[in-house]
């Protein structure tokens, strides 16, 4: 399970990190080629940066849809495994002992 989680933890931080990157660089680097205008409407750095999101937006969806398939039915297992074991969940104890506030008749002078 902690192989499945850190691999596509590993590869959704590459990838976003790696765009990320390349548009830190491009903006540091070429900061007048954001500026043009190549669709007439829409700088290109509002377009790289819509990319950048749409990116994120995907890795985000397959990192989701990676644990569910891998993880979720392990930890699903694991909850089963912990419920035959502990079969009871703890009991709290009466009201009036887990209250931290006094009674009115108590501690309070008028």
């Amino acid at each position: 399970m902690s192989r499945t989680l850190s691999g596509a933890r590993r590869r959704f931080l590459a990838v976003n990190g790696a765009v990320f990157l390349l548009a830190a660089s491009l903006s540091s680097t070429a900061g007048e080629l954001f500026a043009t205008r190549p669709a007439s409407t829409v700088p290109l750095g509002l377009a790289l940066g819509a990319l950048q999101l749409v990116v994120l937006l995907l890795t985000s969806w397959w990192y989701d849809r990676t644990l569910r398939r891998h993880v979720d039915p392990l930890v699903d297992l694991t909850r089963g495994h912990a419920d035959l074991v502990h079969a009871s969940p703890p009991r709290p104890g009466p009201a009036e002992t887990t209250s931290r506030r006094p009674h009115s008749a108590q501690g309070r002078r008028r």
